[in-house]
């Protein structure tokens, strides 16, 4: 409308004046369009960006993987709280929390590869290559927090421990991007049978509700059993100089009915918990503690050297389970052929030794 009155103001200036009408309009919409494309411009800034689709590194990249933590609030929880479903041992390692040798001083793999440290992998065992799509697709991993020195947090909150690192070297080793989340513990297998996960670490041990769920790698670490006295004590361990002798353990516990099993004429101690244990040993009440060599080592390794392994470790699959290992959705031969087949190859390059190394103050393979 505006437009047409201004014509009709111009019409009786005759033909130069339609002229100059018709130059006038051209002008007018010109400075229409030059005020409006801004405007336009600046819509299309501010509006919401869409999220770009996440990208994969390809396994003959020459860009390092992507490897993400992801906390706990990014992924809605199911069932309980964050200490669900972690046993009483594993809360004592968490107040426990042993002291690491994770630096950033490089180690060379190499030479820890040479080392003859105790492994567990077979890397003469051969392994078909890992499908294609799999490593361009990259693993969504996920763990849990209370489980230290495996998987808990730092001050900061942040996810730490060795099941975090394995996991980072892991997908460096295959040059695979990856995600790992921190999720309550009882809510893994879940996570895997419904495919919102490909491969968990976080402890999970085979157990008969499990066996058509959930499926397990190759082991890479085994928990053996193993006693604990002060360091100054000639204590043997052996089962004739153990007979009479206090040892204290953690009553109801795996280590106690391996003690029933194996060493019957030992005078019997059960404890709460590891603090306890620790406090009887120290006042020398008990000639020993028994129990899991991880949970016994932050105690073997304190800065007041009062305690030592003693003897050798004990290894037991029916008392401690088979080890540490990934866990998988049942029926996912690909993805188990994928995870054996990179602890393979970080076992051949010493990479597995070295995180020990890294994060354990102590071998607790060796006789003592």
């Amino acid at each position: 409308m505006l437009f047409c009155c201004r014509f009709r103001s111009v019409r009786p200036l005759g033909l130069g004046g339609g002229w100059f009408a018709a130059l006038l309009l051209a002008l007018l919409l010109a400075q229409i369009f030059l005020v409006a494309a801004p405007v336009s411009a600046q819509t299309t800034v501010l509006s919401p960006a869409r999220s770009a689709p996440l990208e994969v590194a390809q396994a003959n990249s020459d860009q390092p993987p992507e490897f993400q933590i992801i906390q706990p609030g990014d992924m809605p929880q199911q069932g309980g709280g964050a200490d669900a479903g972690v046993d009483a041992e594993a809360n004592v390692n968490n107040a426990l929390t042993p002291r690491s040798t994770l630096t950033e001083e490089p180690i060379d793999s190499e030479g820890w590869a040479r080392s003859g440290f105790t492994g567990f992998i077979d890397i003469h065992r051969r392994l078909r290559q890992p499908d294609e799509a799999l490593l361009e697709d990259g693993l969504r991993l996920v763990t849990a927090d209370g489980f230290a020195p495996f998987n808990f947090r730092d001050r900061a909150g942040a996810p730490i421990g060795y099941h975090v690192e394995l996991a980072r070297s892991f997908c460096e080793q295959l040059n695979i991007a990856c995600t790992i989340k921190v999720v309550p513990f009882e809510t893994i297998p879940d996570l895997l049978v419904d495919g919102e996960a490909d491969a968990a670490l976080a402890g999970l041990v085979r157990h008969p509700d499990l066996q058509d769920k959930v499926a397990f790698s190759n082991v890479f670490l085994k928990r053996p059993g193993r006693f604990l006295t002060l360091a100054d004590s000639a204590v043997k361990t052996d089962v004739a100089s153990m007979e009479g002798r206090p040892v204290a353990f953690i009553g109801g516990s795996a280590h106690e009915a391996f003690l029933r099993a194996y060493f019957e004429r030992i005078n019997r101690v059960p404890v709460n918990d590891l603090h306890a244990a620790r406090a009887l040993l120290a006042e020398g009440k008990v000639a020993a503690i028994f129990g899991d060599a991880f949970q016994l080592l932050p105690l073997a390794t304190e800065r007041s050297g009062l305690f030592r392994f003693a003897g050798a470790p004990y290894f037991d699959d029916y008392f401690f389970g088979d080890g540490m290992s990934f866990a998988y959705k049942a029926g996912r031969g690909d993805i188990g052929n994928l995870l054996d087949y990179g602890l393979q190859k970080l076992a051949k390059s010493g990479r597995l030794a070295e995180l020990y190394a890294r994060h354990f103050a102590l071998d607790v393979y060796a006789a003592y």
